[in-house]
């Protein structure tokens, strides 16, 4: 007897890219004069344009409703050099650059504890198990450092404190950022846990997750075996094969204990995008969102396409599989929302927080490793200043010097110096200051270090690599840590009440997206949101 899997696959199946894509007429729209009372704003997690261009005829159900029903941007950059998950959420979630929210990456070196440390690292608030108890050995987690209010605040201050906020992620820095400081509900996917939670920081696990917890368990979501019923059809449509160079871990099928502890592997198939959406459709009904006319935020933050990108990468057969399943739960999400909020009654938002490098083993680009520019650095400072260890960190492709540099009256002199050195690096285009007076330089690249460039948080110096390379220390897989295009480019979809179909293929702001969900909402923007609304 086939398993359940192997059901759900043949249905994937059957509905496979092959042939013409049908197109999925979009509901009815409500009258543009009617508010919605619900906007959702959905986060693919390393979703570049060059990624959905490339997998648009695969989509069947979500993705293919709001394409054909609302209007893409296709071409949607941040104006920041460093695109990582941290500020990338924390810029949808606020509408301002890393330069202004104080999330400069995913991890950065703290001087102050001499140690790399994550974005939403918060020793004061600690994650909770199931049973709302604190999880040992589990860093607490929280927006402590997030610097400038969000769409959250913005919803409270608009309604009165009538309008509620929920951000659901499959991992803390996506959900501690992607609504602002203080949404009314936060969580995410805690493999501790093996179950959704929150941290103190958020109060209690509200009471329907306990209810979620017992309808849909994750334990047996970790016994499941992704494999393909169609790899011909997936071969075709990627043009490769299964074990692509550059890619990490064993071909399909994938069991979780092949990749590692099940548990944390989890955030590598697609059964978390199925225990997001189940955990947002527990919300709608939980925190009675769209049940009235104060309208109401609900941000989801896909994870595991990031998890997949960085593994196998995004020309795998592995992305190819995530995002038709993607976009299957996405209809799933999308039927509940019509009726239980009312089609013409919901408006969405879809966007990424990052893009993605293309696998440098199949481009030819480069793998930087940290050590060769710690190397280079500390050779030039040498030269200048004598013995000594003289750089502190290389982190997230920032040059940290030692205070007795920055102390130094040849500093500008011992940096200029160490820049040289590191541009001399195969694979390094450039070695950019981080300096906060460059925003308004004429120069993008400079202006786009500035960005990412936070006083006391950020490096002296930013290595940029050349297209298609890397700064990582991995010898496989791929990421999104180069300033290029490929990165910063992401597609936005508007698809609401009164919005009409199109295509917008020139250049908008990434960061128009929260003045673009604000507005949808009724409300104001965050006070420090850079970009207006998106014409919809």
């Amino acid at each position: 007897m086939r398993s359940a899997v192997a059901c759900c696959l043949a249905l994937i199946a059957c509905s496979s890219p092959a042939g013409p894509r049908p197109v999925v007429p979009p509901p009815p729209p409500a009258a543009p004069t009617v508010a919605p009372r619900l906007v959702v704003l959905v986060v693919i997690d390393q979703l570049p344009a060059w990624g959905l261009a490339a997998r648009r005829g695969a989509y069947r159900r979500g993705l293919a409703r709001l394409l054909d029903g609302g209007v893409h941007f296709a071409r949607a950059q941040y104006p920041y050099a460093i695109t990582f998950t941290a500020p990338g959420h924390a810029a949808i979630g606020t509408g301002a650059p890393p330069h202004e929210t104080g999330i400069v990456a995913n991890t950065w070196y703290r001087r102050a504890a001499s140690v790399e440390q994550n974005g939403e690292l918060d020793p004061a608030s600690p994650v909770l198990g199931v049973d709302g108890a604190p999880l040992a050995k589990v860093e607490g987690a929280s927006s402590a450092a997030l610097r400038v209010d969000g769409l959250a605040e913005a919803l409270r201050a608009g309604t009165g404190g009538r309008g509620r906020s929920v951000a659901i992620a499959g991992k803390p820095r996506a959900a501690c950022f992607v609504a602002g400081k203080r949404p009314d509900v936060v969580l995410w996917y805690e493999p501790a846990a093996q179950a959704m939670t929150t941290s103190a920081a958020y109060g209690a696990r509200p009471a329907w997750l306990d209810d979620l917890d017992r309808a849909h368990p994750v334990a047996p979501l970790l016994t499941r075996v992704w494999a393909l019923a169609d790899p011909d059809v997936v071969a075709a449509a990627t043009g490769g094969p299964d074990d692509g160079p550059g890619e990490t871990s064993p071909l399909f099928p994938h069991r979780l204990a092949d990749l590692g502890d099940p548990a944390k592997s989890l955030r590598l198939v697609p059964a978390l995008d199925e225990l997001q959406v189940d955990t947002a459709i527990a919300a709608i009904a939980g925190e009675r969102l769209g049940a009235d006319d104060v309208p109401d935020l609900l941000a989801i933050s896909f994870s595991a396409h990031d998890y997949v990108g960085h593994q196998w990468g995004q020309e795998s057969w592995e992305m190819f599989d995530l995002e038709r399943r993607l976009d299957a739960q996405l209809g799933r999400l999308l039927d509940v929302l019509d009726v239980r909020v009312g089609r013409g009654r919901y408006a969405v938002v879809l966007t990424s927080d990052h893009g993605a490098t293309r696998m440098p083993d199949l481009t030819g680009g480069a793998r930087i490793l940290p050590a060769t520019i710690e190397a280079a650095a500390e050779q030039a400072a040498t030269a200048l200043l004598g013995p000594g260890d003289w750089v502190e960190a290389v982190s997230s492709a920032m040059i940290y010097a030692r205070p007795a540099v920055l102390a130094s009256p040849r500093q500008a002199e011992v940096l200029a110096a160490m820049a040289r050195a590191v541009e001399a690096v195969p694979g390094v285009a450039a070695v950019v200051p981080m300096d906060p007076a460059g925003c308004a330089s004429a120069d993008d690249r400079v202006r786009r270090v500035c960005g990412s460039t936070v006083p006391g948080e950020s490096g002296e110096l930013l290595v940029w690599p050349t297209d298609g390379g890397l700064v990582t220390s991995y010898p496989r897989g791929t990421s999104h840590d180069a300033p290029s295009d490929d990165d910063r480019t992401v597609p936005v979809i508007v698809y609401g009440p009164g919005v009409a179909p199109r295509v917008v293929t020139e250049p908008v702001p990434a960061l128009a997206v929260t003045a673009t969900v604000a507005k949808l909402l009724g409300v104001a923007p965050p006070p420090a949101a850079t970009a207006a609304a998106l014409p919809f």
